[in-house]
């Protein structure tokens, strides 16, 4: 069987949980230094990608030729309040293209 690694990506302040968990970090702050670390990530062929949802949009765009594929997962992860929506706001697209109906929003209007 073979191991899965798994990476995170974003500011210092926010990979200290996941180093501590023995995940690979990746500390950038901007889209420019997002790039540098593209080429890294894909080498490494990590299975799962937790980012910031700030970057979350350009790391998917950069596997998006693996989308086929099982792997890497790229997972956002919400570091401000104002980030916390986002996610369900997401897995509600996916629904809606899945079944054709938006069904988790049924008994919320």
């Amino acid at each position: 069987m073979s191991e899965f690694r798994l990476a995170f990506v974003g500011g210092e302040e926010n990979t200290l949980c996941f180093r501590g968990m023995g995940i690979d970090t990746f500390v950038v702050y901007t889209s420019q230094e997002l790039s540098r670390v593209l080429p890294t990530l894909r080498r490494a062929q990590y299975a799962v990608i937790f980012t910031e949802w700030k970057f979350y949009d350009l790391l998917k765009e950069y596997f998006e030729d693996l989308r086929a594929e099982a792997l890497p997962v790229v997972l956002g992860i919400p570091t401000r309040s104002s980030e916390l929506g986002r996610g369900t706001d997401f897995v509600k697209k996916l629904v809606e293209i899945a079944i054709g109906s938006n069904v988790l929003l049924q008994g919320e209007e």
